[in-house]
């Protein structure tokens, strides 16, 4: 049963990443693609590591990988609300220009 919870856990993120790399792709201007990468590394990157850290065969390593994970929830979102805070004040414009 956590064999297959961690599958799909992984499954998900990954899924997750990969929707995030083709909106890095296609979506058009800077804002909307950080966006997108944000909810990759918020999102996607913490559920691969929960079903890493399912699968582990101790229970020390499942618990420092879940950290990692609520490390990783806490740092990429203020790193990308700084990113965007410097890209604003440097000028970029947040409307969305066509192509």
């Amino acid at each position: 049963m956590i064999e297959t919870l961690s599958y799909c856990l992984i499954f998900l993120g990954l899924f997750l990443i990969f929707t995030a790399v083709i909106g890095c792709n296609r979506l058009p201007d800077y804002f909307s693609k950080m966006h997108a990468a944000t909810i990759g590394d918020v999102v996607g990157c913490p559920l691969v590591l929960l079903g890493i850290a399912l699968q582990s065969q101790t229970l020390l390593l499942g618990g420092k990988i879940a950290l990692l994970a609520f490390i990783l929830l806490i740092v990429n979102p203020t790193a990308s609300y700084i990113l965007n805070r410097i890209a604003l004040k440097q000028g970029i414009s947040p409307e969305c220009k066509d192509k």
